[in-house]
């Protein structure tokens, strides 16, 4: 295996794992509110939706710094200007999504206490 290979093993590894962070905040958000909904503390507690919110941002944030580590990654695996310049604009992007991500997560934490 040369060393191109194991950067690209890496990247998709580390890809991976950003993945699967956000499914499992996904899912374990869902299943927050859902049980919320269903023993009507959504209702009679307002501030838990807010904290639904917070732990899905949070986890939103840390899975989408995984997969811009991955990207990062593979900057050093393509051989072409072009690829560079593809995987930089994705980089930016979710970059500026993540610190949106962080200051409505900020805004919500003010709101609770």
């Amino acid at each position: 295996m040369d060393f191109h290979s194991i950067l690209v093993i890496i990247q998709r590894s580390v890809s991976f794992v950003g993945i699967l962070i956000i499914v499992f905040g996904v899912l374990l958000s869902l299943s927050q509110y859902v049980y919320y909904v269903f023993t009507g503390q959504l209702i009679s507690e307002g501030d838990k939706i807010n904290n639904i919110r917070l732990s899905l941002g949070r986890t939103l944030i840390l899975g989408l710094e995984f997969i811009v580590a991955a990207d990062l990654i593979g900057t050093t695996t393509t051989p072409d200007y072009y690829a560079v310049g593809i995987l930089a604009s994705i980089v930016l992007i979710r970059t500026v999504l993540s610190f949106s991500l962080n200051r409505e997560l900020m805004n919500i934490g003010k709101e609770t206490h």
